[in-house]
């Protein structure tokens, strides 16, 4: 009787291994281009122009710019629920240190940020960063910014 159960199982795993394909093989009919398309740029128009201010600022103190980053790469969750809730979430620019270790977050408030959608991210944002001891600068979307301004909010959260 173990004779014939330990032949169907053999049985079993030589089909499963005989009927699985490998990876490639089992993609290589989907045409992604129809699915997605290569975005040109990284960031918008003013987050580039902030970045490049921020940049010279962060040089002087030693600093790394990481742009875009999702929130995930920033906060530990405990399971899948929490996860889900910042799967889906970026913030504008991560300031290190050389080492990486994370100094503070800054978010570039545009016209998107008066949505109440987007309100309700960002009140969640604040109270998660503080609760989790992480620093977020919140600047306003400007036409010009002031470098002082911004050098002294920086050393501030050093």
């Amino acid at each position: 009787m173990n004779y014939i159960l330990i032949f169907i199982i053999v049985l079993l795993i030589i089909e499963r291994i005989i009927n699985i394909k490998p990876k490639e093989e089992k993609n290589n009919n989907i045409d992604y281009s129809t699915l997605y398309t290569k975005k040109e740029y990284i960031m918008t128009i003013d987050e580039l122009k902030f970045y490049k201010l921020l940049k010279s600022i962060t040089t002087k103190y030693n600093l790394t710019i990481f742009t875009q980053v999702s929130l995930y790469a920033l906060v530990k969750n405990k399971d899948i629920k929490d996860f889900n809730k910042i799967k889906s979430k970026s913030i504008d620019f991560v300031i290190t240190d050389n080492n990486g270790k994370i100094r503070f977050c800054i978010e570039l408030d545009d016209t998107t940020h008066l949505k109440e959608t987007r309100q309700d991210r960002d009140m969640f944002v604040n109270q998660l960063f503080n609760q989790i001891g992480i620093k977020l600068i919140r600047v306003p979307k400007q036409n010009y910014y002031n470098l002082q301004e911004l050098e002294e909010k920086i050393k501030e959260n050093l």
